[in-house]
């Protein structure tokens, strides 16, 4: 009996099978990576959506920040004046800031999502960053801080290897918050020194 024949048949179609099974599978898993792809690539574009046009609203409404009464000497009733507005303008600028922030948090990117809510968190304290030695306005800082951050929204939208270097006012802004950070910090400290010595 020839068997040889039969025998051959069979590995012929166990090795088409095999063959088949394999390409199928490779296809299926190149199509699931692609669709993977797809739905990064369609998160990504939504989030630097949303940020960017949290940023420029944020923007826009820094913009509009009165005069900084801490760099002038002003008439009383000017001051006052001056003081109503910076007032005002602190209170919307929480509806501008809290997008922004929700917006950043939405970035997978570590790097790029601690970028954005540090210097989301400068611009939120605006009234005690100490500008001293700069006397330039915190407008002018924050909105070379906000424009640094759109900067690499775009920069990570790009896939760029790395995100663009600071700008100057944001480099500025970043020092004066971070100095006024130390002096909070030493005058907690010194209180609660006081406080345990009564």
């Amino acid at each position: 009996m020839d068997w040889l024949t039969p025998l051959t048949g069979l590995v012929g179609v166990l090795v088409g099978a095999a063959t088949s099974y394999l390409s199928t599978h490779q296809a299926q898993k190149q199509q699931l990576e692609d669709a993977r792809l797809v739905r990064e690539e369609t998160g990504r574009i939504a989030t630097v959506a949303a940020n960017a046009h949290a940023l420029t609203a944020l923007l826009g409404h820094v913009r509009k920040m009165p005069p900084d009464s801490a760099l002038n000497d002003y008439a009383s009733a000017e001051y006052d004046q001056l003081l109503a507005a910076e007032q005002s303008w602190a209170q919307e600028l929480l509806e501008y800031l809290e997008p922004a922030r929700v917006a950043a948090l939405e970035v997978r990117d570590e790097q790029l999502r601690t970028l954005l809510t540090d210097g989301l968190g400068w611009i939120h304290d605006w009234e005690w960053v100490e500008l001293g030695p700069y006397r330039r306005s915190r407008e002018w800082l924050m909105q070379g801080t906000i424009h640094h951050l759109l900067e690499c929204v775009f920069a990570w939208r790009r896939c760029d290897v790395a995100l663009p270097e600071p700008n100057g006012r944001y480099l500025r802004y970043k020092e004066a918050w971070e100095y006024a950070e130390e002096v909070r910090r030493i005058s907690f400290e010194e209180a609660a020194e006081g406080r345990r010595n009564r």
